[in-house]
């Protein structure tokens, strides 16, 4: 062979070989193989990942420590896939949270690598969460804007109806209170007036008697105050007496009480003169044998007065 053609050959061998090398990077790269990488991919699952695009930095405990390789949306949330370095260890307890780099500048994926002991495979996922940021604020300021900008629009067409009804309302109740003025009116010139004049003319004539008889009324205070300075001083000189007649009722009271209890008492005499039905049946035979012999008296006086000799002297003769 040929030097020209061995070196046709070898070049020919070179290219096809560096072909084939690039081919075989390029499909590891559209495959996101991590041979020749330094870094171990996961799938952080969120729920939106707004603002937050491929290239951005993924940090450790506020540390650069990966990127933010590919996104998946899915129905219900979105799979970011992230590249960390390999010196990063993650748990099955990890979580991210995408937050913003700076106060409105570009977004970040903040991971926590968790401490369950567990190690996460390599291409494992773990929930992520998304801390909104000054345009997610401004966001749903403006549309709480517009809900208000409406509101307020409700509101004054209520003011409106609510003024016209009010203004209906109001002329219709200042034209009864006029009306009730005028009948108050009326009814105090026919009714009231005449009451009030003879009230004043009442009070007139009060004050001309308490005028005329202001020596009387004082003469009765002047009696009264007398009779109360005489009160006092009768109970004062006497309260040695008051003080024992009060005794003598309490200890009357007290006899009394006595007494009651004795009459109450079926054990004592004067309870059983009271409660015997004995004394009672006694007092009524008695009674029967004073009637019987009354009755006989009435019906046959000789026979209790035979043996009794009575001469009258009728006309002072002696016999």
């Amino acid at each position: 062979m040929k030097p020209e053609e061995k070196r046709q050959e070898i070049i020919v061998g070179v290219v096809v070989l560096t072909i084939l090398v690039i081919m075989i990077m390029g499909i590891m790269w559209g495959n996101k193989a991590d041979i020749f990488s330094s870094r171990s991919y996961y799938t952080v699952r969120v729920a939106r990942a707004s603002g937050l695009e491929e290239g951005d930095p993924v940090t450790v405990a506020g540390v650069p420590k990966g990127v933010v390789d590919d996104f998946i949306v899915r129905k219900d949330s979105v799979d970011i896939i992230v590249g960390v370095d390999k010196d990063i260890i993650l748990y099955s307890d990890a979580y991210a949270i995408i937050a913003n780099q700076e106060l409105l500048g570009s977004k970040k994926v903040e991971v926590n690598p968790g401490k369950s002991g567990i190690p996460l495979g390599e291409r494992g996922v773990f929930r992520g969460t998304f801390a909104g940021g000054l345009e997610d604020i401004f966001e749903t300021t403006g549309a709480i804007s517009a809900d208000f900008q409406t509101l307020l629009g409700n509101f004054n067409k209520t003011l409106l109806l609510l003024n016209k009804a009010m203004e209906e309302d109001v002329q219709a109740s200042l034209h009864t209170i006029h009306n009730t003025s005028r009948l108050i009116d009326s009814l105090m010139v026919s009714d009231i007036q005449p009451g009030l004049q003879a009230m004043k003319g009442a009070l007139q004539q009060a004050e001309i008697m308490v005028s005329a008889k202001r020596e009387d009324i004082d003469t009765i205070v002047t009696n009264l105050k007398t009779v109360s300075y005489t009160l006092n001083n009768v109970i004062d000189v006497n309260k040695d007496k008051l003080n024992r007649s009060i005794t003598r009722l309490d200890k009357l009271g007290e006899d009394l009480s006595v007494l009651s209890t004795r009459l109450k008492d079926p054990n004592s005499s004067l309870g059983r003169l009271t409660t015997s039905d004995a004394l009672y049946q006694r007092l009524d035979s008695i009674t029967v044998n004073i009637n019987a012999i009354v009755k006989e008296i009435k019906e046959d006086p000789k026979k209790y007065l035979e043996h009794v000799k009575v001469s009258v002297d009728m006309f002072g003769g002696g016999k």
